[in-house]
């Protein structure tokens, strides 16, 4: 609305232009005229009169309007190139990003140690944050909270703490937060280099080459992202994968979920072009479950109370998964895998906002997502979602399913986890991808991920059972 407005308020009609170079034609042809005659002995007759005054702006005139039909406008000639099917100055085209295949997921947040056990609390409605026991806000009252009981793992946060010694690493580089979140993608790590090791590596003991992607919050320094790191790496070795073959994908830090997509798609292009044996773990986790951080975000206005039912919720958690081509899926005897398809990125217009609705935004999204996949609507099994309580996301998710996919219930047949994990970064947007690979198996059919929590940016991707595209 706003650059169409602009340029209705640069472009000036076509007869004012026109009316504006014939005055200047006349005044120059009169002008010209009077100003000769006055300053020769002539006194004009009628015939220099009609041909000064007359004759010579009606020619200049009339040539103006014919060389302007003659020579089309820089307009009319950009408008042509684009509308001609000969595209000299097209982009080339970009190589096609093949699906990957999820071998395992695995997660730790507030209501759940896996998928299955998510997946059945969301189904009796209790998948909701609570009081909390130990946060309370400015007035001295419990705050809501979702809080992952274990995060407080003493032993493991001391295992973490003599690593960094090891290491010469601070221990005061991280915080409370910052220790249950570790703690929280550790186990999720170690559940999936264990998948990695007993599915990827060969009876001779040959492993794949392991990209690691930690999605971490991004209000972490970025020394806090690289000791992070470190550690996970460690805990892939630690587990049995060769340290050489372990390497983490650099991606902007800045949003987490672009930076993910962005990776999933080099690293999907990768496993086309390379002929080693390549594999992937994904690994989301974070916290807000600390007094320090409760308090600044009531001074800053943005907390969750009754007062303010558009602030954040405190949550925490961790989720990932284990990727690799479709390939080396095929070849592992027994293996239970799921499609991810290429991942699908929006923008929304820049007048929205996190209150309002816009299942057209959703619809755009999701066709881009589904034709990308060669599915249709009717073929969706389950929808599953990051929307939060805040503004109307669930609502936009919810009226979009019922519109776009009647097959569906409105509200069985959606699931969302933005409520369950509270604010913790990306989490919630990969734990539920990590739900949508346990639907699409329950159900033998695609699950369609849509992210719209996000207030500028949202995503969209199906995720299948092997046996519709392997």
């Amino acid at each position: 609305m706003t650059s169409s407005t602009m340029e209705a308020g640069r472009a000036k009609p076509v007869w004012i232009k026109s009316g504006i170079a014939a005055v200047f034609v006349l005044a120059a042809c009169w002008g010209g005229a009077i100003w000769y005659w006055r300053t020769s002995d002539n006194t004009p007759g009628m015939s220099d009169l009609v041909l000064g005054l007359l004759a010579l702006p009606s020619g200049l005139l009339l040539a103006l309007w014919l060389g302007k039909k003659a020579i089309p406008s820089r307009g009319v000639i950009a408008a042509t190139a684009a509308a001609s099917p000969v595209k000299a100055q097209a982009a080339p085209a970009t190589p096609s990003t093949p699906p990957l295949a999820i071998l395992a997921a695995a997660l730790r947040c507030p209501h759940g140690s896996s998928a299955e056990e998510l997946a059945a609390v969301i189904a009796t409605n209790k998948a909701q944050p609570d009081l909390d026991k130990e946060l309370v806000d400015d007035e001295g009252f419990p705050l809501t909270c979702a809080r992952r009981d274990d995060a407080n793992d003493e032993a493991l946060q001391e295992e973490i703490r003599e690593w960094q010694t090891r290491n010469n690493v601070p221990e005061s580089l991280f915080g409370e937060a910052q220790y249950r979140a570790l703690v929280l993608g550790t186990a999720v790590m170690r559940d999936l280099a264990w998948h990695a090791i007993s599915d990827l590596c060969s009876a001779e003991g040959s492993a794949p080459q392991l990209r690691l992607i930690p999605i971490l919050p991004a209000d972490w320094t970025a020394e806090q992202h690289s000791v992070a790191q470190m550690w996970f790496k460690h805990i892939a070795t630690q587990a049995g994968l060769p340290s050489q073959d372990v390497t983490c994908m650099d991606g902007p830090c800045r949003p987490a979920e672009s930076a993910l997509t962005n990776m999933l798609e080099r690293f999907a292009l990768d496993t086309s072009t390379s002929n080693a044996r390549l594999a992937a773990i994904v690994v989301a986790c974070g916290s807000n479950i600390d007094q320090t951080t409760v308090d600044e975000w009531a001074e800053q206005g943005k907390l969750f109370i009754p007062s303010r039912p558009q602030g954040f919720v405190p949550g925490e958690g961790a989720a990932g998964f284990l990727l690799t081509d479709l390939r080396q899926a095929q070849s592992i005897e027994g293996a239970v895998y799921t499609l991810l398809d290429p991942m699908v990125e929006a923008k929304r217009e820049s007048s929205s906002s996190g209150n309002r609705a816009d299942p057209g935004f959703l619809d755009e999204l999701v066709t881009r997502a589904v034709k990308s996949a060669s599915i249709a609507m009717a073929d969706v099994g389950m929808v599953v979602g990051d929307a939060s309580h805040r503004g109307q996301n669930m609502q936009e998710l919810m009226g979009f399913t019922s519109t776009a996919m009647p097959q569906l219930d409105s509200t069985a047949g959606v699931a969302s986890v933005g409520s369950s994990c509270g604010s913790c970064g990306a989490v919630p947007f990969v734990t539920a991808l990590a739900l949508a690979r346990h639907y699409a198996l329950e159900k033998g059919k695609p699950a369609l991920y849509m992210s719209n929590d996000d207030p500028e940016l949202g995503h969209a991707v199906l995720v299948r059972p092997a046996a519709s595209g392997s």
